[in-house]
């Protein structure tokens, strides 16, 4: 699952919202880290990405956790965001769907570490 997550990384350092976007099932959805709005298909996560890539973003992988099943994977873990000299400790979970031999975004969750 490393290549799917690097291939969301590459995306995202491409500052390109629409690549990002097209990673995402088209009925996906994407709880990110910089808002507090659900975000259901394709509109409403390429909003979210228009408006983080508006800067260049640096994603910095901490640590992560893969399962693969058939058609199925999840992967979550740990990373940083470093937008504008700023750093962002979050993490997240990415659940991912084989559709038509494709592997895609069914469902991204990103927060904020708690401070302990």
């Amino acid at each position: 699952m490393n290549e799917l997550l690097q291939k969301w990384v590459n995306a995202i350092k491409s500052g390109d919202p629409k690549q990002v976007t097209a990673l995402y099932l088209d009925n996906g959805i994407l709880l990110g880290t910089f808002s507090n709005k659900e975000r259901i298909g394709h509109e409403l996560i390429l909003e979210y990405f228009e408006n983080l890539l508006k800067q260049p973003v640096e994603v910095q992988i901490i640590s992560e956790n893969s399962h693969v099943f058939a058609s199925d994977a999840v992967n979550s873990g740990h990373y940083n965001f470093v937008v504008s000299g700023k750093t962002i400790n979050a993490r997240f979970s990415f659940v991912y769907h084989k559709d038509n031999g494709e592997w895609k975004i069914i469902s991204h969750h990103s927060s904020v570490m708690p401070e302990t």
